[in-house]
């Protein structure tokens, strides 16, 4: 079975449904104020995260084919992950939504994407956490997931790249506080327990999605001290009126 139908069928899962709703909800309260002229999503399954944003011309790439994605749709193109077809600082937005598990060498696609974003573009990202609550699910046989053997990178991995390639997270939320169950019986007996794992432990979503933008690269001043003004006199003291009045006399 090729990846896209792996999606395919996680998503018409009711655990996939479920997640699939909380992604949406996330980008389309965190794409909606992003301005610009070009928006680039890349996904390995039929989302669109953008119909919410007011970027005119949008683009959906992907890295390999997929009948149900590029089906009826005229701005969906297939690409090749190390070497995107667009000139470098060129677009204002880019979404990456669960790509990087599909990907051998996410980082690669990851300086691409700084490769064309413009200064001051956007980026937004959502990926598995493998330190989050499905994590364990990956080492059984029914685990009710898409790509268990696929690459999970870790946060703090992740933000380590954002360091190297000079692209800042401005904000970010964990999302899917809920056991892997693909019951929504027990979805719903177990859904008193989403609050008190958020509040308590914050780090251990499912999902991390993320708001990053690449910024630009500051002036450097030569002489640190060009604007330090300098005293004319120094100490030395200056005479008051009333001694000048007495020397004339």
């Amino acid at each position: 079975m090729g990846t896209e139908n792996i999606w395919k069928n996680w998503f018409s899962s009711p655990l996939g449904r479920k997640l699939l709703a909380e992604e949406k909800d996330w980008f389309d309260k965190n794409l909606e104020d992003i301005f610009g002229y070009h928006a680039v999503q890349i996904c390995p399954y039929s989302f669109d995260s953008l119909s919410n944003n007011r970027i005119v011309y949008k683009y959906r790439f992907s890295f390999g084919l997929c009948e149900d994605l590029i089906d009826g749709q005229d701005n969906v193109f297939i690409v090749s992950p190390e070497a995107l077809p667009l000139p470098s600082d060129s677009v204002d937005l880019v979404v990456l939504a669960h790509i990087f598990e599909t990907l051998k060498e996410p980082h690669s696609l990851l300086r691409e994407v700084e490769r064309v974003l413009r200064s001051e573009g956007k980026l937004i990202i959502s990926s598995f956490n493998p330190y989050g609550l499905w994590a364990i699910n990956r080492y059984f046989n029914d685990v009710n997931l898409p790509l268990t053997s696929a690459n999970w990178v870790a946060l703090a991995r992740f933000k380590d790249w954002c360091k190297l390639l000079d692209l800042e997270i401005v904000g970010g939320e964990f999302l899917a506080f809920y056991p892997a169950i693909n019951s929504p019986k027990w979805q719903k007996r177990l859904a008193w327990l989403q609050n008190g794992v958020r509040r308590w432990l914050p780090t251990t979503g499912a999902v991390y999605c993320l708001s990053i933008i690449k910024r630009r690269e500051g002036m450097k001043l030569l002489k640190s001290d060009i604007w330090v003004s300098k005293a004319k006199f120094g100490k030395k003291t200056v005479p008051s009126v009333s001694t000048f009045c007495t020397e004339k006399k």
